[in-house]
């Protein structure tokens, strides 16, 4: 083994970039960055870090013990959430001749506050928010990517989805589709795939928070829908949805998909409108409160983007900026 990979494999992207490592000759071995890959080892490292500090641990000293003395070249983490200052330090005495690379696909505000502290202990570090990036020199901008999947979907021949939203129902997300979907015209033909985890945090959030008490559980489906499932819904779509978390603004995974699927997408985040991929006929940016959508935007055709920005954005323009 010649790299290692430490991520959360976040809806499978972390096999996608072992894959794409090992077709370009690297030979991976990768470790999720937690010791559970479930909602409640998820909960108690945000909730009540200490706790989980025993299990962290005996995880990451597995995973020491496994590429200790193996010609590691290489050691990439994305996000890191569980990774603590000690462990980072005992990781690099372990691989002493490894360069070290650091990867946030999420921003200093939505992860714990050690976060910072990490930064100095890798080589490179870069970031898919541009606010972090000036903030933080010690980190480089560097957007997500596409997987190579969406720049080969086929157009479906029936285009019957005029606006296409699917994915997790966190934070304002319904509260923004419901106003969205009111400012749209109403001969639009719009679908929504909203993806609860549990049947027990829908109700939670349907007795706490006003923006669920209209919601029906019919609405949402509480497990993810297959891959194949989501190709097809966005190749019969005109149009698809993006809604960041409003403590981030970095370029969400859902806008780098469209993008490569050469989709037309309306967002939430203003920092699209400065991408250099932007064009008014492709993305439309609009207020989280009082969503507008222009007719024109509705009625134009996606312009082409050139190849050689399509690559760069892609998974393996990704890898040659952030591990070449």
């Amino acid at each position: 083994m010649d790299t290692l990979l430490i991520s959360d494999d976040f809806f499978g992207y972390a096999k996608e970039i072992k894959r794409a490592m090992e077709a370009r000759g690297r030979k991976v071995i990768w470790f999720p960055d937690r010791f559970g890959t479930g909602a409640a080892a998820k909960a108690s490292l945000r909730v009540a870090p200490w706790l989980a500090y025993a299990k962290t641990r005996a995880h990451f000293e597995k995973v020491i013990q496994t590429v200790r003395g193996r010609p590691i070249r290489d050691v990439l983490v994305i996000k890191g959430e569980s990774l603590s200052v000690d462990i980072i330090k005992r990781l690099r005495a372990a691989l002493p001749d490894s360069l070290f690379t650091l990867y946030f696909w999420d921003s200093y505000r939505n992860m714990p506050a050690n976060s910072r502290s990490k930064v100095g202990l890798f080589d490179r570090a870069f970031t898919f928010d541009p606010v972090d990036a000036v903030e933080d020199p010690r980190l480089k901008y560097r957007p997500l990517f596409f997987l190579d999947d969406y720049m080969s979907l086929e157009r479906s021949e029936t285009q019957d989805i005029d606006v296409l939203f699917f994915g997790t129902v966190h934070t304002d997300r319904y509260a923004v589709l419901s106003r969205l979907e009111k400012a749209l015209p109403e001969n639009l033909v719009v679908k929504k795939v909203l993806y609860c985890p549990s049947r027990v945090l829908y109700r939670v959030k349907r007795t706490a928070n006003p923006s669920f008490w209209r919601a029906r559980e019919e609405e949402f489906i509480f497990k993810p829908l297959p891959k194949t499932e989501i190709m097809s819904l966005v190749s019969r779509s005109k149009i698809v949805v993006d809604i960041e978390r409003s403590v981030q603004s970095g370029l969400t995974m859902r806008t780098m998909e469209m993008l490569g699927a050469s989709k037309k997408l309306i967002t939430t985040n203003p920092k699209a409108s400065a991408a250099e991929f932007f064009h008014p006929a492709n993305v439309c940016v609009i207020d989280r409160k009082k969503p507008r959508v222009d007719a024109s935007f509705l009625s134009s055709s996606f312009q082409p983007v050139p190849a050689a920005t399509l690559e760069r954005y892609s998974l393996s323009g990704w890898l040659e900026e952030v591990l070449p």
